[in-house]
């Protein structure tokens, strides 16, 4: 009886520490063959889950009056634009762009539960490095 109470606790161990790895690797590098398996995944079930799935959170977060139609025009949105991450995706698997072969969108595939958040890396700004028309002229 102590044998399996120690094997189920250390399975329980195992499964904790594996998962916490996983999560913290959501927006980690990734390899060209995992690029390219995302980008197939993303490119034919983009659209076809990810509307369904932005009503169905919508729905939930604002009422299913409101919800409903925000999520089919925001899921029509993001579907259109997984399928396009999907398609650059694939076309792109063997040149490590983003750096080091970083998903564009998290999560990853389009049937693994959370809402779609566009990478940080595709909109992040880069500084404006003119001056502003202001501050080019001093008063004396």
């Amino acid at each position: 009886m102590k044998t399996i109470v120690r094997a189920v606790a250390f399975a329980l161990v195992m499964s904790t520490a594996l998962t916490t790895q996983a999560v913290a690797g959501e927006l980690a590098a990734s390899s060209p063959g995992q690029k390219a398996l995302r980008g197939t995944a993303n490119l034919f079930l983009g659209l076809i889950i990810e509307w369904p799935k932005t009503i169905y959170y919508e729905a939930r977060e604002q009422g299913p009056l409101l919800g409903i139609p925000a999520g089919f025009l925001a899921g029509f949105g993001l579907g259109l634009m997984r399928t396009g991450a999907g398609a650059y995706e694939l076309a792109t698997f063997p040149i490590p762009i983003p750096q080091d072969y970083k998903p564009l969108i998290s999560p990853r595939y389009p049937f693994e539960p959370g809402r779609t958040v566009v990478s940080p890396a595709l909109i992040a700004r880069q500084p404006d490095t003119a001056p502003s028309k202001g501050a080019a002229e001093s008063p004396k």
